[in-house]
């Protein structure tokens, strides 16, 4: 689908940042992550030199994508763990996480690439596990979470659902349910 590109000029950098990221998240969900540059220029109405102007690169790009992404769940777990009720809260994020795997067209393999390559991605990514761990952390101060069980745990849940996403909504979410029950007291 083809966004017209009337108008391009009077949207702000970041209107335009917005605009290539979600054009760019379509594509990739679309066509997967080898999809040309060329593709999302036509996607977008644009030449491809707009898209290097406002996103850098192809590896750029994933990695803006990483980032907003790493920055949603910071925002997901944060909430979290203010909330009242640390279990419900946990188990909540960790499925709304679990739907996020499932809808996510960057495989765990672009989110590790796109770390190796960048301190910005990293950053990113390590505060949406600092934000994973305060959760976790707060549901186990709250005497409900095993003593043997990690972050790692959920950690590896998403991990696995990034890549094997093709198992299904139901699937994930019954392996997801079998993961927190293991980490339970």
């Amino acid at each position: 689908m083809t966004i017209p590109a009337q108008g391009w000029a009077e949207l702000s950098q970041a209107e335009k940042r917005d605009r290539t990221l979600e054009a760019a998240d379509r594509l990739f969900a679309r066509e997967g992550l080898d999809a040309p540059m060329p593709a999302l220029a036509e996607a977008l109405g644009i030449g491809v030199g707009s898209i290097y102007r406002q996103v850098g690169n192809k590896e750029d790009l994933i990695g803006a994508l990483v980032i907003e992404r790493s920055k949603a769940l910071s925002r997901r777990f944060d909430e979290a763990t203010a909330r009242p009720d640390a279990w419900q809260a946990l188990k909540g994020a960790v499925h709304e996480t679990v739907d996020d795997c499932l809808r996510d067209a960057l495989t765990q393999s672009a989110w590790d690439q796109a770390a190796i390559v960048s301190d910005e991605v990293r950053t990113a990514r390590q505060q949406a596990t600092d934000s994973l761990t305060a959760m976790f952390d707060r549901a186990r101060e709250s005497g409900q979470i095993a003593d043997e069980a990690s972050p790692e745990d959920l950690r590896l849940l998403f991990f696995a659902l990034r890549e094997f996403s093709s198992v299904g909504s139901d699937q994930a979410h019954r392996f997801a349910d079998l993961v927190l029950r293991g980490i339970r007291s």
